[in-house]
């Protein structure tokens, strides 16, 4: 039972993500925004790959889940022209 509702968050989070990669595409962002949300997101990754090892299993999965979120943003936004 605990597999099947760990799939149906799965799906839930990918349809939730799909969606909002659509809502992205509405936005219009800096380049030095889109700059800084590229770097948060590197420092982001880095420190949940140093944290692997500690017992903040779903704190970790909650914080990757935004910081993709974050990425898909500022990859999916426009660029805003000066």
């Amino acid at each position: 039972m605990q597999s099947i509702i760990e799939m149906l968050i799965v799906f839930l989070a990918v349809f939730v993500f799909l969606k909002f990669a659509g809502v992205c595409k509405k936005f219009t962002l800096s380049s030095g925004f889109k700059k800084g949300v590229y770097g948060l997101t590197a420092v982001g990754l880095i420190g949940l790959n140093v944290m692997a090892g500690s017992d903040l299993q779903l704190w970790m999965i909650i914080g990757g889940f935004v910081l993709v979120c974050l990425f898909t943003l500022a990859l999916m936004s426009e660029t805003q022209k000066a």
